[in-house]
């Protein structure tokens, strides 16, 4: 968990990295770049308020390498 813990961290700051350089330098960016970058932000983004929802309702689970199955699939409103 700590090793998970750790690379969200360093994932932030990475990011927060990128975004500097996005606002700089991101229209020399292929448009394959940004769609490649943008498909990675939505699947991180969805398993993130997946996991989220998942926490919220009080379920527990165990990863072993896994996405947790569901029933059915996970939609979430964006306001």
């Amino acid at each position: 968990m700590i090793d998970l813990q750790r690379a969200v961290k360093q994932f932030v700051s990475d990011t927060q990295n990128l975004y500097r350089k996005l606002r700089i330098h991101g229209e020399q960016l292929s448009d394959l770049d940004l769609m490649t970058l943008r498909e990675q932000l939505h699947i991180l983004d969805t398993e993130a308020g997946h996991l989220q929802d998942l926490k919220s309702d009080g379920v527990t689970f165990m990863f072993h390498g896994r996405k947790p199955q569901t029933a059915k699939p996970s939609v979430r409103k964006v306001a």
